[in-house]
C-alpha cells in the first residue's frame, strides 16, 4: 500500500502591523500619577525619549489619554 504525499499547503501572507512612533515632548512632572503610569507603560520616562507601538485600540486609547504630551507618526 503506497502512502501519496499531498503537497504542502502554502501559507498565508503575513501583514507587517502597522507601527507608530511616539516622542514624549512635554514633561511629566505635575501631570497625575494616571498620565505618569500611561506614559511609563509606553515606554516613555523623560522629554525627547521614543518608542515603537503598534497600531492598535491599546495603543491609541493610551496616546488619547496623554495626547497633549506627546508627538504622534505613523511608521
Amino acid at each position: 500500500m503506497a502512502e501519496t504525499k499531498k503537497p504542502a499547503a502554502k501559507k498565508p501572507a503575513v501583514k507587517k502591523a502597522a507601527s507608530l512612533t511616539i516622542k514624549l515632548t512635554r514633561s511629566l512632572s505635575g501631570r497625575s500619577e494616571k498620565q505618569i503610569a500611561t506614559a511609563q507603560s509606553l515606554g516613555l520616562k523623560k522629554i525627547g525619549d521614543v518608542t515603537v507601538q503598534p497600531d492598535n485600540a491599546q495603543t491609541n486609547g493610551k496616546i488619547a489619554k496623554i495626547s497633549h504630551l506627546v508627538l504622534v507618526t505613523k511608521a
